[in-house]
This record gives structure tokens, C-alpha cells and sequence, in this order.
């Protein structure tokens, strides 16, 4: 709030009515204890109002007393007429005696008035140092919220571990179209998957080979060489990513030294997501 707005809204003569709404109090306070101006406007304008009181009082006084004694003297004979010079000299003697009684009342009154003023000034002073000790302890709370926000937390959820070894899953063999395949479920193996292969006890092959196609009979995997490990099974590890949804049939070979190979049965199993 600066002086031009103070005087444009007339907020000196409002505040001393008391007609101020409270903010707009607090916000002229901060302002008129560092306008000397505006302390001026003020003190000189509440002088004013106390001088206008006591010349309404003066008057008033004055008018009684004359209009008195000038009916009690119509009211006497002669010799209260003789009097009149009299009366007149005390007439006259009487507005000086008032005014040093009413000099007396006015510094009274100043006196007050200055009191008050003080009251007032000391009571706004008191309540804008409040007003600023509570934005203090406000920023002081925020500044540490948000500190205690950048912290890293004291006990920090672990991830959960991921799996040491991929999901594996046994291929039983199937002559014709399966009743009922292996399923596998993208969303549970994570990143790779295996599949477990059980030749059969009576297949004596040094090495094998497997190739997996989808159900439209496109080729999607060949590998050769493989050994059963000590389990005696044929264990190979894929990759998620290149299987889409379907149907799938694992063809598994053994291979004999002079390089042919023989038929040992389907293996189908399901890809799903």
C-alpha cells in the first residue's frame, strides 16, 4: 500500500473512524508507521475534530449565559439596571477566564489524544511483529518439509529379487494333434523360459537336434549338437521376446555319426500372454 492510494480512498479518515475492515487495517498500519506524512494527516485531523468540540461548547456556553442574564436584568428595576456596567465588564472578563479553562482542557485533551495515539501505534507494532513471527515459523516448517522430501528414505524398500534361473518347462512327446499342450505364460517367466526334453530311455544318440515351427508349419528355431544332461533330458533356454501368442511343436532328432537323423517325436506346447 502506498501514500497515493491512502489518499485517494480516504483511508486516513477511515481508519480513525475505526471503519476499516481488519486486513485492510493490518496493511495501512504497515504502511502509516513508516509514512510520516500519513502520521501527520492523522494527528492533525484528530486535533481538528477536538477543536471544532470545543468551540461548539464555547458557543453553546456563551449563548445560555447571555440570554440568562439578559432576561434576569428586563426582570429587575432600576437598580438592577445600574448593575449593567457591571455585568458587562464581567461579560467581557468571563470569555477570558473560559478560555483559560478551556486552554486547560484542550492540552488535557491533547494529552490524551497522544496517549491513545501511542496505545495504538505500540498495539499495530505488536501485531505486525506477530504477523511476521508467524510467516517466519511458517517458512521455517516449509523449508523443512521440503528438506526432509529430498532425504532418502531410512529404510528403503528392496526391489524383489529377480529369478537366478528361468522358468522350465517339461515337453512330454505326442503322436498326432495333442489333446492338451503345454502352457506358457509370457507374463510369469520374465525375461527367458526353458524347455526340458526327455528323449526316452531307449534313444541312445550321441547328439540331437530340435526345431520349433508354429502351427502354420513356419520354422522358427533350429539348434543341433545338444547332449542330455545329468538328468538325462535335453534342457534349451529361449528368449521371450521372439514368441507371439500361439501354437507351437517342438520336432525333436537323433543324430547318428554319418550324419542322418532320426524321428523321435512331437512335442507341442502354447504360448500365451
Amino acid at each position: 500500500m502506498d501514500h497515493q492510494s491512502v489518499e485517494a480512498n480516504g483511508l486516513i479518515d477511515l481508519y480513525r473512524r475505526g471503519a476499516l475492515p481488519p486486513d485492510e487495517e493490518a496493511r495501512f498500519e504497515e504502511h502509516f508507521f513508516g509514512c510520516p506524512e500519513c502520521i501527520a494527516q492523522l494527528e492533525a485531523a484528530r486535533g481538528f475534530q477536538t477543536g471544532l468540540k470545543a468551540m461548539a461548547a464555547e458557543d453553546a456556553a456563551r449563548t445560555v449565559v447571555q440570554a440568562g442574564l439578559l432576561a434576569w436584568l428586563l426582570q429587575r428595576g432600576r437598580l438592577a439596571r445600574i448593575g449593567v456596567a457591571f455585568a458587562v465588564l464581567l461579560a467581557a472578563a468571563l470569555p477570558a477566564l473560559w478560555l483559560l479553562g478551556e486552554n486547560r482542557e484542550l492540552r488535557q485533551a491533547r494529552a490524551a489524544q497522544d496517549e491513545r495515539i501511542e496505545k495504538e501505534r505500540q498495539a499495530a507494532a505488536d501485531r505486525l511483529a506477530e504477523s511476521e513471527r508467524r510467516r517466519r515459523e511458517e517458512r521455517r516448517q516449509l523449508e523443512d518439509r521440503l528438506a526432509a522430501a529430498q532425504e532418502p528414505p531410512d529404510d528403503p524398500v528392496p526391489e524383489p529379487p529377480r529369478p537366478l534361473v528361468p522358468a522350465v518347462f517339461l515337453l512330454t512327446a505326442v503322436r498326432g494333434e495333442p489333446d492338451e499342450a503345454a502352457t506358457i505364460d509370457l507374463e510369469k517367466t520374465g525375461e527367458t523360459f526353458s524347455l526340458a526334453v526327455d528323449p526316452g530311455a531307449s534313444a541312445s544318440y550321441e547328439t540331437y537336434r530340435i526345431t520349433i515351427m508354429e502351427a502354420q508349419g513356419r520354422r522358427v528355431f533350429r539348434q543341433e549338437g545338444l547332449r542330455p544332461n545329468a538328468l538325462e533330458v535335453l534342457m534349451i533356454t529361449f528368449p521371450a521376446s521372439p514368441f507371439s501368442p500361439g501354437t507351437y511343436r517342438l520336432a525333436l532328432e537323433g543324430l547318428r555319426p554319418d550324419g542322418t537323423a532320426a524321428d523321435l517325436g512331437g512335442y507341442p506346447f502354447r504360448i500365451v500372454r
